[in-house]
């Protein structure tokens, strides 16, 4: 019987979004590659890249930064049960990971833009921190305090 809990719904939309966005960054690779798609904006990509840059550094800081206060208040709340935690953290993760893919999608679209290769790049880097964002059983049991057991049942 294979049930469905809130942990491995989690775990599935992490690997969804991962998903997408290397799709996303492939097709786009594609198309500036194969010269499907001439760059428009190529003579501006000296403005965009350091704009790019900075936006990335922002995005990620403010998703790390939201996340980690948010887990500690997850866990300095001793009234909340296992499942409340677990709703809470599921919430902590999304913002974080909507903070580190937006970059990732800028950037996509920055190479189809510019048809500069260092968007691509960035991306690439983007998109691995991403997939090192994935919840883990043992790690996400010990930052909400609760059992694997209990995590596995909800």
């Amino acid at each position: 019987m294979n049930k469905t809990t809130l942990f491995s719904s989690l775990k599935f939309m992490h690997k969804a979004l991962l998903t997408g966005q290397i799709i996303f960054i492939a097709v786009i690779f594609y198309l500036v590659y194969s010269h499907t798609f001439l760059p428009i904006l190529a003579s501006q990509q000296k403005i965009m890249q350091p704009i790019v840059l900075i936006f990335a550094a922002i995005a990620l800081f403010t998703g790390k930064k939201l996340y980690k206060s948010k887990l500690e208040q997850i866990q300095a709340d001793i009234n909340l049960s296992a499942k409340e935690k677990l709703i809470q953290y599921r919430s902590a993760s999304i913002l974080l990971w909507a903070l580190v893919e937006a970059p990732s999608m800028v950037c996509g679209i920055c190479l189809l833009l510019s048809g500069n290769y260092a968007f691509l790049a960035l991306a690439l880097v983007i998109i691995f921190y991403f997939g090192t964002l994935a919840p883990i059983n043992s790690e996400t049991a010990v930052q909400l305090s609760i059992t694997i057991e209990n995590l596995d049942e909800l």
